[in-house]
């Protein structure tokens, strides 16, 4: 792979990439490193793809496991978020989207199909393709997703009602 191909694919799969990183990981700093390695991966990558959505596909998998080893790592599980009061990490932490707030409460695995299916649009068995998951697997976290979103909207509806009026 050439570096200007690099940069095209870079210019072309980077928004998705990075929508679905952050989802998984749930701040833009991490996001961002996923993006990249997932990036220097295809740079490595000896693979010819039979067509772009094949290239994209790979990349949404590489993307996936890599969000998935960070949560595995020990760095990650010992580490302390930045607490929502400081001002420099209080533009990213806030979101006007409600919903997207609930979304990244979500765990990651949850999270990365909901993104994948409402988000990208994609079919429950294109998602299973991507993750390497049994349909009925990405149809389950699919369900189970939906029902702890409705949970946590019924839970709140009064804080949600609050803030729209």
């Amino acid at each position: 792979m050439t570096q200007e191909q690099l940069g095209k694919d870079v210019c072309t799969y980077r928004p998705i990439i990075y929508r679905l990183a952050f989802s998984c990981m749930g701040n833009r700093f991490d996001a961002e490193d996923v993006v990249q390695d997932t990036f220097l991966k295809l740079y490595q990558c000896k693979k010819d793809f039979a067509d772009d959505e094949h290239k994209k596909a790979f990349l949404l998998r590489v993307a996936s496991n890599r969000c998935k080893d960070l949560h595995k790592s020990a760095w990650f599980r010992k580490r302390a978020d930045l607490d929502e009061s400081l001002p420099a990490a209080d533009c990213f932490i806030k979101s006007e989207n409600t919903l997207r707030e609930y979304v990244l409460r979500l765990k990651p695995a949850f999270r990365a199909v909901i993104f994948l299916f409402y988000y990208e649009g994609y079919s429950a068995a294109q998602i299973a393709n991507i993750l390497k998951m049994s349909e009925t697997a990405v149809t389950t976290r699919l369900s189970r997703a939906r029902r702890q979103l409705k949970v946590e909207l019924i839970n709140n509806k009064e804080e949600l009602i609050n803030e729209y009026i």
